[in-house]
């Protein structure tokens, strides 16, 4: 049976009318991101000047009570608390107004708030007025801190989790040789005062660099809006992450007001220099990290929960230290460990909220950060139980508690996190052609409900339970 088969007909089709369009492609290689590497030099030094300098203020407090004829707790509130909180507090703030005028601005004056404080600070008649004072330098601090970190994400896109983690080597490098070299000042010229006006030198050359710096946010809003940094709050993982930063600043926090009185006790011999040592160990957890991020092959949720443990475990563990090489063996790991947080801190922003919402998700976070310093002082019962050496040990045995919420907390995160990526839709090669965020493709679905009732309840119940401990 023969089957009949149609004869396609031999038809040309007309071609469409208009001028034909010639269509060119462009095969010029792109220039690498390394060309930008002064933006990361300068973040380098900027971190430096500023987490550097505020986590050795604790070598302020004694100069500071024999100045002012006033308490342990006053002092500690002046030259620890005000900055530190005031410098996480006003995060969001920091965000916004980054945001809204770009980061030269942003760490210019910045810059000028923390440098003047650190030059009229010495001339302060009372402990009060030193505290205002400390307030300037923990604003400038929190504007060029938020606004240095985000900068990097408009220069480098493809490398940029390798960046974030090098320019985090900077506070290391601040808390290993500022301790040492603030003391040598404070006893050649008997007084602190010269200290402070030598750290405002910093500052003068942190403005400089900011100057250098035109690159606006990718996102920059027009008006002082909270609308668009709430989005954040949207994604489940970014609640449970300001969870956990919660605790473990709480520990960071009493491990930092109480671990130079614990080793005074102990009549340990070059107590700063055991502490600034941590800052090298931070240093050496910062290297590792950024060979390993440059590698991509290990997710930054387990690199954030290894640096969990790491830290918050050896933060506590300072309660079970008396003698010289125990303290020297507890501030090495404390500081591999905060050093791996710190270095991937913002890359694991950026795998949750995205490079563009970056600014507002560190501004969050250090809101949180913030409020734990103030909480860690109530929890540890540091500022009602005196300033002995036993009163700092128990401080530290409460800080184990808190240190393993924050280790469950992160655990929690970091699973989420890595299984809404596992499962979640790949893109289109149109999607992929269209959108830039999507080649780094770090963000997640976002959650459409706000999280915040539940993160305020967590914590609420978290802390009942530690109280009734």
């Amino acid at each position: 049976m023969a089957i009949e088969r149609a004869v396609r007909s031999n038809v040309r089709r007309a071609r469409p009318p208009g001028p034909r369009k010639a269509v060119f492609i462009d095969d010029t290689p792109k220039p690498s991101e390394w060309r930008n590497i002064w933006v990361a030099i300068f973040g380098f030094y900027i971190l430096f000047a500023e987490t550097g300098v505020r986590q050795v203020m604790n070598g302020f407090v004694e100069p500071v009570i024999k100045t002012y004829n006033c308490t342990k707790d006053e002092a500690d509130t002046a030259v620890l608390v005000v900055p530190m909180a005031s410098s996480l507090i006003l995060g969001p703030f920091c965000s916004i107004f980054y945001q809204r005028t770009g980061a030269r601005i942003s760490i210019i004056v910045g810059a000028v708030l923390t440098g003047g404080s650190f030059v009229v600070g010495p001339f302060c008649k009372s402990i009060y007025l030193l505290m205002l004072a400390t307030f300037g330098i923990g604003i400038g601090c929190g504007l060029m801190r938020n606004s240095i970190i985000s900068i990097q994400c408009e220069y480098f896109k493809k490398k940029r989790n390798t960046v974030m983690a090098a320019i985090s080597i900077g506070p290391g490098l601040g808390i290993f040789i500022l301790p040492s070299t603030l003391k040598w000042i404070m006893v050649k010229y008997d007084s602190w005062g010269p200290a402070w006006w030598f750290l405002s030198l910093f500052y003068i050359i942190s403005a400089i660099m900011g100057l250098f710096i035109s690159k606006q946010p990718s996102e920059q809003t027009s008006s002082f809006s909270f609308s668009s940094a709430v989005k954040v709050c949207k994604k489940v993982e970014f609640d449970l992450h300001l969870i956990a930063c919660f605790f473990a600043s709480s520990v960071t926090f009493i491990y930092l007001a109480n671990i130079l009185i614990l080793m005074e006790s102990e009549n340990i011999e070059n107590k700063e220099g055991i502490y600034g040592f941590q800052g090298l160990a931070s240093i050496v957890g910062k290297f590792v990290l950024t060979f390993v991020m440059s590698l991509n092959r290990v997710h930054n949720g387990i690199i954030m929960i290894i640096s969990y443990v790491i830290a918050q475990l050896s933060l506590s563990s300072a309660a079970f230290c008396y003698k010289f090489w125990q303290f020297r063996i507890q501030n090495a790991f404390a500081g591999i460990g905060i050093g791996l947080y710190q270095a991937c801190l913002a890359p694991f922003l950026v795998a949750i909220v995205g490079p563009s919402q970056l600014a507002y998700a560190l501004g969050f976070t250090n809101l949180i950060n913030g409020i734990s310093i103030i909480s860690g002082v109530w929890i540890s019962g540091f500022a009602s139980k005196g300033t002995t050496g036993e009163d700092a040990r128990s401080a530290f045995f409460i800080s184990i508690w808190l240190g393993i919420a924050a280790i469950v907390m992160s655990v929690v995160t970091s699973f989420l996190l890595m299984a809404r990526e596992k499962h979640k839709r790949k893109p289109s090669m149109k999607q992929m052609k269209h959108s830039p965020e999507l080649n780094a493709l770090t963000n997640i679905t976002s959650i459409t409900t706000s999280r915040a009732t539940f993160v305020i309840i967590t914590l609420v119940s978290c802390y009942a339970f530690l109280i009734n401990q």
